[in-house]
């Protein structure tokens, strides 16, 4: 009777096939999932993490990936509209409201020049015309720019923020000037402009609302 081959050992266990300490997945100490130190329900290799390549699973934000729209720049859009309706409201009583006692100054004024009552009259009214018109073209202009604005920063356009900063610290500068004799009504609207104009720019600067622009520019 012929002696087994080399290295089979008679005292094997039963269902393991020869060698030195086979186990079933074949290899010296290997586990059923396979390789060296493999943990069962993890992928081969030596203690590889659930990602492919080591790193965490993507989520947004992170690594480069999309930022949400923080709650900063919602409210800068929302206040963007509200420092708009203050701005139609300040120019609605120079619309609509004629006052009758800068009108008979100005006539007083152009008869003491010379003028006879009809011309101080008709001159006063064409004064008025052309003031009213001047409100007009401002207050759609005004319109216009503010509706800039707001389109761009609902497109997430930087250029967007940097406008309404230079808008919103020249509204600050010329309404302020704009309190100098202001009646009650006026000085209210000039506080509520002011007010929202510059909340609206420590919005503008935040980190929140420049780190959102920012991937935009990529």
């Amino acid at each position: 009777m012929s002696n087994p081959p080399y290295g089979d050992q008679p005292g094997g266990q039963p269902g393991q096939p020869g060698g030195y300490g086979n186990n079933p997945s074949g290899g010296y100490g290997g586990n059923p999932s396979g390789g060296y130190g493999g943990q069962p329900g993890q992928p081969g290799g030596y203690g590889e993490a659930a990602s492919k390549y080591g790193t965490d699973p993507y989520a947004p934000g992170s690594y480069g990936g999309p930022v949400a729209e923080p709650k900063k720049y919602s409210l800068l859009k929302t206040l963007t509209l509200v420092s708009l309706a203050i701005y139609v409201v300040s120019a609605l009583p120079g619309l609509f409201l004629g006052d009758d006692a800068t009108r008979q100054e100005m006539i007083t004024g152009m008869e003491q020049q010379g003028m006879t009552a009809a011309e101080a009259a008709e001159a006063a009214d064409l004064f008025g015309g052309l003031l009213t018109g001047f409100i007009w073209v401002s207050l759609i202009v005004g319109i216009g720019l503010y509706l800039l604005v707001f389109f761009g920063l609902k497109k997430d356009k930087n250029w967007a923020r940097i406008t309404g900063i230079v808008f919103a610290i020249l509204g600050i500068v010329f309404t302020l000037i704009g309190v100098i004799g202001a009646d009650p009504l006026t000085l209210v609207l000039v506080l509520a402009h002011v007010g929202v104009a510059a909340y609206w720019l420590v919005l503008a600067f935040s980190t929140e609302v420049k780190s959102y622009l920012a991937q935009f520019r990529r």
